[in-house]
């Protein structure tokens, strides 16, 4: 469910999908401005034609400047996770699901097994997308994948949201964001924003969406299969890798759901200072 900036400010740690650009570097400065603990973010980058990888570290010493050393930058690469997930099996899954966007919509998937392991293995019990206004069209973004990946991660303990959506924070209060840390944050119109991030080669299929506002829509029941059989292999990962790494997955589960459930009662505090004016 979308949070307020006083229900945010209760968190503890959290861990970001992660791409050194505008919208990234925002989440953690708006968040980690009232937030103690660890920040955890996560760049991705795979075999199938991503570039300049290493742009992503841009912003590190900025964003630790003013936030702390608690900020900690992770690069990884996720083809072999990619590859379980459904990359080998794209062509399959764009004439079963009718659509190119299982492409992108499945490496965000991979990402999301990748940051529940890496959460989990944290104990950390807040995941948070960068989704923007404006873009919440996309496969990635739809109100249906948000709900779907959010029930997904509360299987773990993990509370999952997009941040910039849950607070209306568009592209110019981002900027503003920055420029009050004197962080470059890159060239950018209307919607349309070039920072510092990585390419990838697929993601230009999405480059008209960006720059004339002209995109395809996706069909919401067609995602939201895709979602559902995804999570089982995703779910199969987790638990695999967990034990590979020498983890109990339940107990990994458990011990992050307890700070969830810790982080709920001080929101359900809030909420109620609120209700009652």
């Amino acid at each position: 469910m979308p949070l307020t900036r006083e229900e945010y400010a209760v968190i503890n740690d959290f861990s970001v999908l992660y791409s050194g650009g505008l919208d990234s570097c925002a989440v953690p400065l708006i968040i980690g401005a009232t937030t103690p603990g660890k920040i955890e973010l996560l760049t991705f980058m795979h075999q199938y034609g991503t570039f300049f990888n290493e742009w992503s570290r841009r912003h590190t010493p900025d964003l630790q400047r003013v936030l702390g050393k608690r900020v900690q930058h992770h690069l990884i690469d996720l083809t072999e996770v990619w590859n379980e997930v459904g990359a080998k099996k794209f062509i399959t899954d764009a004439i079963k699901y009718r659509g190119h966007w299982v492409g992108c919509l499945g490496c965000q998937e991979s990402m999301a097994t990748h940051l529940i392991i890496h959460s989990l293995e944290r104990r950390i019990a807040n995941a948070f997308i960068c989704s923007s206004v404006g873009g919440e069209y996309a496969s990635m973004s739809m109100a249906v994948t948000r709900e779907k990946n959010a029930e997904f991660y509360s299987r773990y303990g993990i509370r999952y949201n997009a941040p910039l959506l849950d607070l209306g924070i568009s592209k110019p209060e981002e900027r503003a964001v920055l420029a009050q840390h004197d962080i470059e944050a890159g060239w950018g119109a209307r919607r349309s924003h070039q920072g510092f991030q990585p390419i990838c080669v697929l993601g230009f299929q999405h480059a008209l969406d960006i720059v004339f506002d002209w995109h395809t829509t996706y069909p919401p029941d067609r995602v939201a299969d895709f979602l559902d059989a995804k999570f089982e292999i995703m779910d199969l990962i987790i638990r695999r890798t967990l034990e590979h790494r020498g983890h109990d997955p339940d107990q990994a589960i458990e011990e992050t759901k307890a700070t969830y459930d810790a982080e709920e009662r001080e929101m359900e505090k809030v909420r109620a200072r609120q209700a009652a004016g």
